[in-house]
Formats: C-alpha cells, sequence, structure tokens
C-alpha cells in the first residue's frame, strides 16, 4: 500500500490508472515493452511509487490477467444475449473468442500464450487470494462454454453421451490453435485462403458438438 495517507477510492483510482496504462502498452507494443520504468514514464510516476500500488510485475499482471479475462468474458455474454437457441448461443461463443483473439493479438498473446506463472505457483504466498480471484475470472468462459454445450445437447437425446466440459476444453483447444497461428502470421504462409481456413474450423467445431 503507498505510504502516503489516501483513501481507498483513490488508492482504487491510481491502480486502475496504472492497469489501464499497463494494457496501453501491451496493446500497442507486446509483453515485452511492458516495464515498472516504462509505465512510469506514460504516467508521471518512478517505478518505486508504482511499487506501491502493484509490489512486484506478478501483481500487476495477475491484475492485467483479471481485467482482459473479465472483457473476454463480457464480449461472449453480450454475443448470446441476442439468441436463446443453444446451438446458436454456442455457435456465437466460438465466433466471439475467434473475433477478441484475432482482434486483440498483443492481449490474447499474454493471456494465453505466455509462460507467466499459473494460480497454483501462488499458492501459500502473498498473492494467492488476487490470483485465486483471476483464476476465477478465467473459468467463467469455460463454464459459460459448458452450460451452453450441455443445454444445447439437452434438446438432442439421439446422440451419444458425451461429457460437456470435454468438449468445451476440446473446441477451446481447437480455436487457441487456429488463433494464434492466424496471429503470429504462419497461417497466412501455409494456407490459401487463411480466412476460409478459420472458418472451416469454426464449423467443424460446431460439427463437434452437434454430433
Amino acid at each position: 500500500m503507498p505510504k502516503i495517507t489516501r483513501s481507498l477510492e483513490e488508492v482504487d483510482a491510481v491502480r486502475e490508472r496504472i492497469l489501464d496504462c499497463a494494457l496501453k502498452i501491451l496493446v500497442k507494443n507486446g509483453y515485452e515493452s511492458l516495464s515498472m520504468a516504462k509505465l512510469g514514464s506514460k504516467i508521471n510516476m518512478t517505478a518505486a511509487n508504482i511499487y506501491n500500488y502493484y509490489a512486484s510485475k506478478d501483481e500487476l499482471l495477475i491484475a492485467i490477467h483479471k481485467k482482459t479475462y473479465a472483457m473476454l468474458y463480457n464480449k461472449i455474454r453480450n454475443a448470446v444475449k441476442i439468441t436463446d437457441a443453444p446451438l446458436q448461443r454456442f455457435r456465437n461463443i466460438v465466433n466471439a473468442f475467434v473475433e477478441f483473439g484475432t482482434n486483440n493479438i498483443n492481449i490474447y498473446d499474454v493471456m494465453f500464450n505466455r509462460p507467466v506463472k499459473q494460480h497454483s505457483d501462488y499458492v501459500g504466498t502473498p498473492l494467492e487470494k488476487i490470483s485465486s480471484d483471476e483464476f476465477r475470472n478465467s473459468l467463467k468462459v469455460l463454464t459459460f462454454a459448458v452450460k451452453t454445450i450441455r443445454d444445447y445437447r439437452e434438446t438432442r437425446p439421439d446422440l451419444k453421451p458425451a461429457d460437456p466440459k470435454f468438449l468445451a476444453i476440446q473446441s477451446i483447444s481447437a480455436l487457441h490453435g487456429v488463433i494464434s497461428l492466424h496471429n503470429s502470421g504462419v497461417l497466412y504462409q501455409v494456407a490459401d485462403d487463411p480466412e476460409i481456413v478459420l472458418k472451416n474450423i469454426v464449423n467443424n467445431i460446431i460439427r463437434s458438438i452437434t454430433g
């Protein structure tokens, strides 16, 4: 916490300003460009002062993950709101995930590709609680997908039994693979029409749910 006397509201406002600036750096320049020194120069604070609000870069990254997963979840939730049909709701989840991943390359990279510490690494440390909050946020998308798949398959008693959680993980894994290839540029090197490949993979994911 800061050494100077501030209200909790003031402290939260400064923390949010630091977090927003960190996200802007990530969006524009990527993970390698994020440092406490560069962050401080952007908001007219010393790196030492930033450490009064975020005790370590790990704590800042946990906050970044929590916010970005909330961004992804809100996008998916809004996409699902527009229909009550379970299969279309799942298709909307898939499309929203792809759109988020391909339109926010540097944010997606930090969320899914960087070898950062996982929640289990923070158990028993001072960062365990905030890491738990971030972990719960990250699971919302998976939980939402599982429920949507379960809702659809309950309307199809003719389908072979399948674990909705496994189907959701399988779907997210396939999406992550093609999004990563797209964002890295590799897909444009190996596919004659990358957008058609992306579309066909999405359709294959839908078919894996419909049997």
